[in-house]
């Protein structure tokens, strides 16, 4: 018999063959002592590098004082987490959970309760988790578990003909990512965001915009939604918002907190102390290094310098790109991984992701430029 692993694996045969120890800035050190650029961001989660002092100082004091408490009772860093968040966003209301999925259920929980309809219009190639509620509204997963929880319309991401035919007067509200993210960086037809809100409105339905990826500067912007020009009615974060520590919002207009009454919903570490600490420690960074700047800048280096034969196309803004290429991805990310660079795929098996952090110095860049064209002419 082989022996059973106590840590259950759930990435199987993709799992890198490598044990990380330590992390600074944009950089990994394994346990041989060999370094890594991180172009992969934990999945787009450490926007602000890995050990920023400013983050660890604000979660370690924040242990020191209070280190937990549940919403039954007040605390300052969690009042100040929240204005915090939505002045940065321009939302009204925030709600902090745990995860992006469970963001995504709350989510779907209040667009039901508010317009008092049964179904979700959700998009193909869409992600929203896997927990059972954003399972219903997640296209890759939709065959594979049973029940199939909540009742889901799917139409194509961009299409407005289709969302035309399916928005009726039992529809709640739709929910898409304003870019795809684990779709491999797919952005939408320009105003078709808009267009969808428009037909939102008109049909009495909300709008449900899924950030975790997106939001909190990923792109260069607090929103990848308000900078379409998009007011969504639910927003919600995960990934980047707390630097790293496990935190998630829920961010809602007015009018949706309104219609929420006490016991309807509930975490009890949503919210807790450190998470918070570490969410009003990520904007502080954001804004005290001029990260959203930086993002862009630094997405505009990587459109320019990794765009080579081989790279059909560069998709993305900020530091959230997606490289399409001419054969597979994944022997490309490999090759990559062997150099000493951490990339991600996508459910596109041409696409390779990129979402480094954005304190990441220029001259990576031009060395992951020369790490590609070496895989590429390689393989």
């Amino acid at each position: 018999m082989h022996p059973v692993n106590a840590l259950l694996n759930t990435v199987g045969g993709a799992q890198w063959p490598i044990t990380f120890v330590r992390a600074h800035g944009a950089r990994f050190t394994d346990d041989r002592g060999r370094g890594y650029w991180d172009f992969y961001g934990g999945h787009a989660v450490t926007l602000i590098g890995q050990g920023h002092p400013h983050w660890v100082g604000m979660i370690a004091s924040q242990a020191g004082t209070l280190s937990f408490m549940t919403t039954m009772a007040k605390i300052p860093v969690r009042q100040r987490a929240a204005e915090a968040l939505c002045a940065f966003t321009g939302m009204d209301v925030a709600w902090f959970v745990n995860s992006g999925a469970e963001a995504n259920e709350g989510a779907l929980k209040m667009a039901r309760k508010a317009i008092g309809r049964p179904v979700i219009i959700a998009m193909e190639n869409g992600f929203h988790g896997r927990t059972m509620g954003a399972l219903g509204v997640t296209w890759k997963y939709r065959d594979q578990h049973a029940p199939v929880h909540g009742n889901t319309r799917f139409v194509p991401f961009g299409d407005l003909e289709a969302l035309d035919a399916a928005l009726d007067s039992d529809v709640a509200a739709v929910i898409t990512e304003p870019v795809q993210g684990i779709a491999g960086i797919v952005e939408p037809p320009a105003g078709w965001l808009a267009a969808v809100k428009e037909r939102c409105v008109a049909n009495g339905s909300l709008l449900i915009c899924d950030e975790v990826q997106s939001g909190v500067g990923r792109t260069g912007t607090p929103l990848a939604t308000t900078a379409q020009g998009v007011e969504a009615d639910i927003v919600t974060l995960g990934k980047g918002l707390g630097g790293g520590f496990p935190v998630a919002a829920v961010l809602m207009t007015e009018a949706v907190s309104q219609t929420i009454g006490a016991g309807e919903h509930g975490t009890t570490f949503g919210g807790g102390p450190l998470a918070c600490a570490a969410v009003e420690a990520t904007l502080a960074v954001i804004a005290s290094e001029k990260l959203l700047s930086k993002a862009t800048a630094l997405g505009e280096q990587m459109r320019a310098t990794l765009k080579m034969p081989g790279v059909l196309e560069v998709r993305g803004s900020g530091v959230w790109i997606a490289l399409v290429l001419d054969r597979p991805a994944k022997p490309v990310a490999q090759a990559l991984l062997e150099a000493g660079f951490l990339v991600g795929t996508s459910t596109d098996p041409t696409v390779l992701r990129l979402s480094p952090p954005a304190i990441l110095p220029e001259h990576a860049i031009s060395a992951l430029a020369d790490a590609i064209r070496t895989a590429l002419e390689a393989s």
